[in-house]
């Protein structure tokens, strides 16, 4: 089950990027030096499906977002086991952009 703080490693084929994210009870929350993400999910079995937006919070050129635009939507797809998660979507905003995202527990 999704459930816990991971750290979360995505990626578009404009860059790479990671955070961290906190799931619970189909809610998730978490950010990066730079951006916040905040969000929901769904899970049936291993199968997870939501939707997370971003919003940057601090201004810095050394951490540009991977989108390219600060403020996006992302649809997601994808599995769970084991204490990892590995999805994949876009971004309304960007719907030609793929993104990838891998998530490792942290903590429960």
């Amino acid at each position: 089950m999704l459930c816990g703080l991971y750290k979360v490693e995505f990626e578009t084929p404009r860059r790479k990027a990671v955070g961290i994210i906190f799931a619970r009870d189909g809610q998730l929350h978490g950010g990066s030096s730079s951006f916040a993400y905040v969000g929901s999910y769904e899970q049936q079995g291993n199968s997870i499906r939501g939707v997370v937006t971003t919003s940057r919070h601090t201004d810095d050129p050394n951490h540009p977002p991977v989108f390219g635009i600060n403020e996006v939507r992302i649809d997601f797809r994808g599995v769970e086991k084991g204490g990892y998660a590995s999805v994949e979507g876009t971004a309304a905003e960007m719907p030609s952009v793929g993104f990838k995202a891998l998530l490792t527990r942290i903590s429960d």
